[in-house]
């Protein structure tokens, strides 16, 4: 074989390796803004390699931004609250996804439930832009939003509040989809964000199917020595995680929570939804930031059906804790 023979085939062999290595690259990150497919609104996806891995969705239909993330075969692992037609499904439909709000909000401008209701005619979440970004291993939705009254003041505005939302979606380990949820408050006038536990704060809502087998759901969380039916009460709260089915895949769901957002209370109900109280209290001009990290895996199923053993729960526990560990970690940078 000639030498110009052999750099031909050299030439040809690199290149078949690069097409064989190709597909296993993992950098292809896209943030994408489209219509809705799965009911009324727009949506923002976060991409990966062609593969949906959470979805913003907001607009017209919606009352309120809401984060879903999708499941390793590309279901919904989050409560969606609508179908296809726009109306309600399943149990608490006002519960989607990772989400934000507080159903007693009070200001000059009147009384505002921004938990249960929203659009024309109540207070409303409006997207007035996107400024969304990638890098080699993540993708970051970052909307502006301000929230708005039905009333105007003496100046003409509505707007109660304004926000910085980010959702930074990776996937660290190739295992959990993680998102660092950053929620940027700012307040334009005095206000009170208020109301109960149940219905106030940052909060994970799984699929509405898991409502139908809660029997099969379960939690940890930490501090594990605090208890409580449905409601948590501690000063230094760290984390908590579901267990929950979808389909035949079993899932965890962990909200780890940042020390300086004062949080005190941690609601949960065993149809799918947790996440913690956060009553405040703002001037004129007084930021509130609130900072959360969120992981949602593919687990085995329970070894005890639907409970896990022993072995498997001390396994978890000790995995939210190094995640929780690396969080705060984060949080310093």
């Amino acid at each position: 074989m000639t030498r110009i023979q052999i750099n031909c085939v050299t030439r040809l062999l690199a290149g078949l390796a690069f097409v064989v290595a190709a597909p296993l690259a993992k950098g292809d990150w896209r943030v994408v803004e489209h219509t809705n497919p799965l009911g009324p609104g727009k949506a923002v996806d976060v991409l990966q390699d062609g593969k949906a891995l959470a979805r913003l969705v907001h607009g017209d239909g919606q009352i309120k931004p809401f984060l879903h993330i999708f499941g390793s075969g590309g279901e919904l692992v989050t409560n969606p609250g609508l179908d296809k037609e726009g109306k309600a499904a399943g149990l608490f439909p006002h519960h989607r996804g990772i989400f934000i709000g507080w159903n007693k909000i009070s200001s000059e401008l009147g009384n505002y439930d921004m938990w249960h209701k929203g659009g024309t005619g109540e207070g409303r979440y409006d997207i007035v832009k996107f400024e969304n970004t990638t890098t080699k291993n993540s993708a970051s939705i970052v909307a502006h939003i301000k929230w708005r009254a039905t009333k105007k003041d003496a100046t003409g505005s509505d707007v109660m509040l304004t926000e910085r939302r980010t959702f930074k979606v990776s996937r660290p380990g190739g295992r959990q989809t993680q998102v660092d949820a950053s929620f940027e408050l700012k307040a334009v006038r005095d206000i009170s964000l208020a109301g109960d536990l149940q219905h106030a704060g940052v909060h994970f809502r799984a699929h509405t199917e898991v409502a139908t087998r809660k029997a099969e759901t379960s939690y940890l969380w930490e501090p594990s020595n605090a208890v409580g039916k449905g409601r948590v009460i501690d000063d230094h709260h760290q984390w908590a995680r579901l267990l929950f089915p979808i389909g035949k895949r079993w899932y965890t769901a962990q909200e780890m929570n940042a020390p300086a957002n004062g949080v005190k209370e941690l609601s949960w109900r065993d149809y799918g939804r947790f996440g913690y109280f956060l009553p405040k209290q703002l001037k004129k001009g007084e930021p509130f930031n609130l900072k959360f990290r969120f992981a949602i895996e593919e687990v085995d199923a329970p070894a005890n059906a639907p409970k896990q053993s022993d072995a498997q729960a001390k396994a978890s526990h000790q995995l939210c804790a190094k995640r929780y560990k690396a969080f705060l970690k984060s949080l310093k940078k």
